[in-house]
This record gives structure tokens, C-alpha cells and sequence, in this order.
């Protein structure tokens, strides 16, 4: 059966966006140009602090962290997007400044860490590495919000959910092989292995974030010619007011919360986990990402397949299910952790990938759905912000909780077996958290959805 002429607001300048698979993949490689950065700071770094180093877990994973705690600047720059353009554009040059305060942080890492491994400069070291990752976080915050804009601005909200899993599949493909490019290039740490592997980054970043994003925003087309009589953009309170007064996205907030906090757990021990546990060098643990990345790449392959034709919000039973996949290879990796078992961690990383794969298509999908067309900035700069403070705490948390549990228990496999454990128990908690968002309710009183038993045809 075919769905009705169904009407859905989209941009302010009443334009209806143009879905297409090969644009969103060239947007999409934005987050190419991302996952170079990142690798370097939670793949690479922290392993050479914790493990080559002898840095315990807690300041590692607090300044891994940090970045994440300057989230609400994507409130400011998400609202500014939506009512000030740049040079006739709402997005590209707000994504411009913050890519390029990224850049300049990495130049400050290799020096930082080879101040912290001579010891004599220890202290101008670490001094180096939190502005380095203060100014991480802040351009992280600034572009952050404008570019899932930029990726909403491009579709229908019938193909939103598409738009936004393509663009992140993007992103689980070079989490599958930047890991190993990285690895070969610095098989065992050392200071000029790593002066090499950040440069590559930052000229690989720069290079697919230029292509990603140029031409994609046209002046004429955001161009704002306000009537004599039109009301003034609404502030920045009274968006967040309007916002957080509904119940429904203050669940989905708590939702949004939990589900970060736990999914990212492991995010700065990971690696750490392979070098203490396990003694594997630090190319070897690199490639802990390209494991996991890979489950990541095929069940996002399958997922969207699936799921392909349903629309954001019918996508609530889909992250559910992501989150149980993601919880059960948890326990699994924390039992592999309790008897010292090198044979289940690769195959337990592939699962663990698998299920956020599916996660993450359900989760995306779910962002598209709770927002509205003409706060669409303002909206996901509120739930970047949630997500990436609740990452940042999550981070936190996990190295907080190995070196609890390595003092309590003087045993380093049984330190990181209880990260795992309880991640995995968070998790499964969040499924309940989940249940209790009205999705459909909220996306039907914002915009015209069809009845629930009608078929939304794909338009590719």
C-alpha cells in the first residue's frame, strides 16, 4: 500500500531538499577526515600514556573527557547557524572555524608527550596537552552542531534517517582501516613515529574535510530577507525553554544520557586493556578499533538495508535492539577479561562493533526524528551537547573505575573486567530509558506523519 501525499515543513527558506545517496556519501566523508583525529587521541595517545608510558588511567581518560565538557559551546554555535549566517551560508563557515582549531591542537601532542616521557619538562607537558585537548573540544563544539544541520538541511524528513546512517557509515568505514594505516606507521612507539602519524592525520583531515563540505551550501539559498513586520529570531533562552518544556525530549534527553555515558565507556581503556592485560604492543592495539570498527561497517550495511524504508521515528525498536547487542559482547569481553583469554577479544570486538552498528543506525534515525524544522540547528545542538557531556563523563568514569577496581583488587585483568561489567548493566538499562520516549508521538505533532500500518515508499 502506498502512503498518502503526506506534507513535511523543511528548511526555513521553504525549500523542499533533494535526497541523494551520492551526496550524502560526499558529505559523509567529513567524517573520514574526523576519525583521523580521533584515532590519534583515543586510539593512539592514550594507549602511549597509560601503557608505554606508566600514566595511570584517570588523568588520561579526565582529559580525554574534557574535550566533551565544552559540548554546550554546540548550543551557542548550533543557535547561532540557525539565525546568523556567515557570508550568506548558516553552516560552512562555522564548520570551517572549528575543523580548523582541531588542526591546530594536534600540532601541540607529539611535544606534549615527549615532555611527559623525558620527565625533566613533565609539568610544560601536561600543560601542552590540556590546551591541546581544550582546543580539541572547543572546535569539536563549534562545527559539530552546524554539520548534522548541514546533513538535515539535505534531505526530506522522510530520508533524514538515510541521510544521517549513510553519512555515518562513512564513518565506521574508515574506523575499519585508518586503525591499521596508523598501526603500520608506528608498529612500536616512539617520537618520531608519532610526529609522523599526526602529521598524516592532520593533512588527511584537512583534505576530506575541504572536499566534504565545499559546494554544498548555496548563499542564494540561506540567504535571510526578513518582511519589515517579521518578528525577531527567538533567543537562545526561549529556544532551549520551548524545547525542554516538553516531557517527551526530556526523556529523551535522560535517554540520550545514559546511552552515551555507558556506550563510551571504554573509549580510553580499550586499548590500555590490550597493552596491561595482554602486553600487545601499541600497533597491535590500534588495531582494536579496525576490529570493532568492522563488525560496525557489516551490520550497518544490513541494518540500513533493512530498515532503509522506515521513517526516524519508526526506528525506536531498532536502537533497542542495537543497545542489547552492544551490552551482551560487554559481558563477554569482561569475562575474556576475568580469565586472561587473548583468543575471545578479537572475535568479542567484532560483536561488540556489531551491535553498535545497529545502535547507531537506530540512534541517528532517532536525532532526525525529535527536532523540528525550524529549530533543527538549536534542537541538535542540544542533543550533541547531552551526548557528548555524557560521553565525556562515561569516559571518565571508565578510567575512574579501572583504577578503583585495580586498588581494591590489586589485579589489573579483574580492573578492567569490571568496566566492562558495568557498561554492559547501563546499557541494558538504557533500553528501558528508551521505552519510555513518546518518538512518534512527538514527531507527529510537529509534522504530518502517516498512519502507522501505511508503507513509505523509497524515492531513490
Amino acid at each position: 500500500m502506498t502512503a498518502p501525499d503526506v506534507t513535511f515543513p523543511e528548511a526555513q527558506d521553504g525549500a523542499q531538499p533533494r535526497f541523494s545517496v551520492l551526496r550524502s556519501i560526499k558529505i559523509g566523508t567529513f567524517h573520514i577526515g574526523s576519525s583521523m583525529t580521533d584515532v590519534l587521541l583515543s586510539g593512539i595517545w592514550n594507549r602511549i600514556m597509560i601503557s608505554d608510558l606508566g600514566v595511570v588511567a584517570w588523568p588520561v581518560s579526565l582529559l580525554l573527557a574534557a574535550r566533551y565538557f565544552l559540548a554546550p559551546l554546540a548550543i551557542w554555535a548550533g543557535h547561532q547557524s540557525d539565525t546568523h549566517p556567515i557570508f550568506g551560508t548558516r553552516r560552512t563557515w562555522y564548520i570551517w572555524l572549528g575543523r580548523l582549531l582541531m588542526l591546530v591542537s594536534l600540532l601541540l601532542l607529539p611535544p606534549s608527550v615527549g615532555l611527559i616521557a623525558i620527565g625533566t619538562n613533565a609539568s610544560l607537558g601536561w600543560v601542552l596537552a590540556v590546551v591541546s585537548l581544550l582546543l580539541y573540544g572547543t572546535g569539536t563544539s563549534i562545527s559539530g552542531a552546524p554539520y548534522l544541520a548541514l546533513v538535515h538541511d539535505s534531505a526530506p524528513y522522510q530520508k533524514r534517517g538515510q541521510a544521517v546512517s549513510i553519512t555515518q557509515f562513512m564513518l565506521v568505514v574508515s574506523f575499519a582501516f585508518i586503525p591499521v594505516i596508523y598501526a603500520r606507521l608506528m608498529p612500536v612507539y616512539s617520537q618520531p613515529a608519532f610526529w609522523r602519524v599526526v602529521g598524516l592525520g592532520m593533512v588527511g583531515a584537512a583534505i576530506f574535510w575541504v572536499f566534504s563540505i565545499a559546494g554544498e551550501e548555496r548563499r542564494s539559498s540561506v540567504k535571510i530577507e526578513p518582511a519589515s513586520d517579521a518578528a525577531p529570531p527567538a533567543s537562545l533562552r526561549k529556544n532551549l525553554h520551548e524545547i525542554w518544556s516538553d516531557v517527551r525530549t526530556r526523556r529523551y534527553a535522560l535517554f540520550l544520557a545514559g546511552s552515551a555515558f555507558f556506550a563510551f565507556m571504554q573509549d580510553a581503556v580499550l586499548e590500555p586493556f590490550g597493552g596491561d592485560v595482554f602486553h600487545l604492543s601499541v600497533g597491535e592495539t590500534t588495531r582494536f578499533n579496525a576490529y570493532w570498527g568492522t563488525g560496525v561497517l557489516i551490520s550497518m550495511i544490513i541494518t540500513y538495508a533493512v530498515t532503509r524504508r522506515r521513517r526516524p521515528d519508526q526506528q525506536v525498536s531498532t536502537t533497542a535492539w542495537g543497545l542489547a547487542m552492544l551490552g551482551i559482547p560487554l559481558l563477554l569481553l569482561a569475562m575474556a577479561a576475568f580469565r586472561e583469554s587473548l583468543p575471545m577479544v578479537v572475535p568479542v570486538l567484532l560483536l561488540f562493533g556489531v551491535g553498535f552498528g545497529v545502535f547507531t543506525v537506530g540512534g541517528v534515525s532517532l536525532l532526525m526524528a525529535v527536532n523540528t524544522a525550524e529549530r533543527a540547528a538549536s534542537y541538535l545542538a542540544l542533543w550533541s551537547v547531552i551526548q557528548l557531556i555524557s560521553r565525556g563523563l562515561g569516559i571518565f568514569a571508565g578510567g575512574v573505575i579501572r583504577d578503583i577496581g585495580l586498588s581494591l583488587t590489586g589485579q589489573i585483568s579483574t580492573a578492567y573486567g569490571i568496566v566492562f561489567v558495568v557498561e554492559a548493566i547501563g546499557l541494558f538499562a538504557c533500553i528501558w530509558l528508551l521505552l519510555r520516549v513518546d518518538v512518534r508521538g512527538f514527531a507527529a505533532s510537529h509534522r504530518v506523519v502517516p498512519a502507522a500500518d501505511t508503507f513509505v515508499p523509497s524515492i531513490d
